[in-house]
């Protein structure tokens, strides 16, 4: 396998487990452990975005989805 096919994986497999964990985030119905869970998946997302996988300006919009998501639980 060459390494450039190796890196590809390696970037499939963080975008995929990033995506499982907003997944998980938005799914939560107590305001107090979806916080928790958020700053797992921000910082999740802030690796990809450190890393190039996704934009910059991407990587804000799914954080603040899921933050205005969160501000909602009662």
């Amino acid at each position: 396998m060459g390494s450039h096919k190796k890196i590809t994986k390696i970037k499939k497999y963080f975008f995929k487990s990033t995506k499982t964990a907003i997944k998980k985030n938005k799914s939560v119905k107590d305001k107090k452990i979806a916080q928790r869970k958020f700053s797992l998946t921000s910082s999740l997302i802030d690796k990809l975005s450190k890393t190039k996988i996704i934009p910059k300006n991407k990587a804000n919009r799914l954080k603040r989805k899921i933050q205005i998501y969160i501000n909602k639980l009662p």
